[in-house]
């Protein structure tokens, strides 16, 4: 019985590969861009403890800044406390309703290790033999 060795061979590299991979790079390279500026928030940022004032979807967070002024804002994601749960936050003194954010470490590291995955597989699976391909029809 023969053997069919062209089976047993990686396809070849196409456009759809390529395609695959240069996404995953541009995912890495938010991912970089991302943390470098979360890192750089926190080393300049003011610390306080805020509270949940409404826990729904979004939780909306509120605080006084280091001179006293009451500032509230919606958390977008990465936090589930109930109302009335002290929050550490950390804002920006020189604008502190724009930048404020839980200082959790999902609130700040959540979404660059959420999207690592995607950009490592994007990336490095072309490199282990996955190839995608385009295919002719209705999308």
């Amino acid at each position: 019985m023969p053997v069919d060795t062209e089976r047993n061979l990686t396809e070849p590299w196409n456009a759809a590969t390529i395609l695959m991979m240069l996404m995953g790079c541009v995912v890495l390279t938010y991912i970089a861009w991302h943390t470098f500026q979360t890192a750089a928030f926190l080393h300049h940022a003011t610390r306080v403890t805020g509270v949940v004032v409404d826990p729904a979807g979004h939780p909306r967070i509120r605080f006084s800044t280091a001179d006293g002024v009451p500032v509230e804002f919606v958390q977008n994601g990465f936090i589930s406390r109930p109302r009335g749960a002290a929050v550490p936050v950390a804002y920006d003194p020189h604008n502190p309703a724009m930048t404020a954010q839980a200082a959790t470490f999902w609130a700040n590291w959540g979404e660059s290790l959420w999207l690592l995955p995607i950009g490592l597989g994007f990336t490095l699976l072309p490199l282990f033999g996955a190839r995608a391909r385009f295919r002719p029809g209705r999308y």
